[in-house]
């Protein structure tokens, strides 16, 4: 199939379409990889689909040192995750009251765990990368448990708080993770989702699509899957994005509105003109982008020298730089973590 061809598929699952455009032959790398746009509504996957084992096997083993380059994260790459961490914890502390108990799904090295479990919450993860997940008990002794979401078992309604950060385009099934999320949120409970903006890409197509996101979302379609699965956005939250804080669907609600022909072929004209190669490269962003990385390289590593570990690390920032409304408590205060299975 060639890029702009369109074929008959499968019913969408946020639409029900049965027409699809090819986006993409290939991705990051050079690699070839079909990407396909549902013409009803403007979903965007691969085609075909992955299955549930190939995508658990790529993630158990191989996924953190394709893309991260090692078996466990660099310094640096720590650092980021822990700043990206607090600004999170900050933005969810007002949903939460004392003791809430906590599940971070795909919880990589462990640093949103960490950073909510010292500020006083019953927080725990699950990463289905091995290596990653042994680096988050080891290095910040907090309760995470290797394994996909499918391995996931918290009591129906148990939860208060569930994040998914960057982590739904990468699974097999997001109907059936949101599903499952809502059964085992509690009534109050929230639900944190980011996933990457593709209507706010800023890169050349090369470059925007690849093996790991099965799944490319814009908040128009993001929102009518969580509406699918029994979710809206909290008060005030601000919709034109794709991170989101979302509580359950109550009578009265509303559905979101904006998924449809027309934001196909809005993805579509952008993948053909401000996406390519030539419009990327007048834009000037591959210029900017490099010095916006190389002065990001030098501070993070005059941060990185100074400590003997990461978890000195988190330590010095969550007590000398909390987000605003983090509350870090004492470490032999912080309330004890506790196992998935509860």
């Amino acid at each position: 199939m060639q890029i702009g061809q369109r074929f008959s598929a499968d019913p969408c699952g946020l639409c029900g379409g049965l027409e699809s455009e090819v986006l993409a032959t290939r991705g990051r790398g050079h690699q070839p990889l079909k990407t396909a746009i549902c013409c009803g509504c403007g979903l965007v996957s691969h085609h075909p689909l992955p299955s549930a084992a190939e995508i658990a096997d790529f993630y158990a083993k191989d996924y953190r040192v394709a893309y991260k380059g090692g078996f466990e994260p660099k310094r640096k790459h720590s650092l980021r995750a822990l700043r990206g961490a607090m600004s999170r914890a900050g933005r969810l502390m007002p949903f939460l009251h004392g003791g809430a108990r906590i599940l971070d799904i795909g919880a990589s090295s462990g640093e949103f765990v960490y950073v909510m479990a010292r500020s006083g919450f019953d927080a725990r993860g699950i990463e289905p990368n091995e290596a990653y997940a042994d680096f988050a008990r080891r290095s910040y002794g907090v309760a995470m448990q290797t394994g996909g979401f499918e391995q996931a078992a918290p009591a129906e309604a148990s939860l208060h708080l569930v994040t998914m950060n960057h982590v739904l385009e990468h699974v097999a099934d997001p109907w059936q993770a949101l599903r499952r999320i809502h059964a085992w949120l509690a009534e109050d409970g929230v639900l944190f989702l980011e996933v990457p903006n593709l209507s706010a890409t800023h890169k050349q197509v090369g470059n925007i699509f690849h093996r790991a996101h099965i799944w490319n979302f814009t908040p128009e379609t993001l929102l009518l899957l969580a509406w699918q699965c029994g979710f809206v956005p909290m008060e005030h939250e601000d919709t034109r994005h794709t991170s989101v804080v979302l509580r359950k669907r109550r009578d009265g609600d509303t559905a979101p509105i904006g998924a449809g022909p027309e934001l196909a072929e809005r993805l579509v004209q952008h993948m053909a003109t401000e996406a390519q190669p030539i419009a990327y490269f007048v834009s000037g962003r591959p210029f900017t982008r490099r010095w916006a990385r190389l002065r990001r390289n030098i501070g993070e590593w005059l941060i990185c020298r100074r400590h003997a570990s990461v978890r000195d690390m988190a330590d010095a920032l969550l007590t000398s730089a909390p987000a605003p409304g983090l509350r870090v408590m004492h470490q032999d205060r912080a309330t004890p973590v506790s196992s998935l299975a509860g």
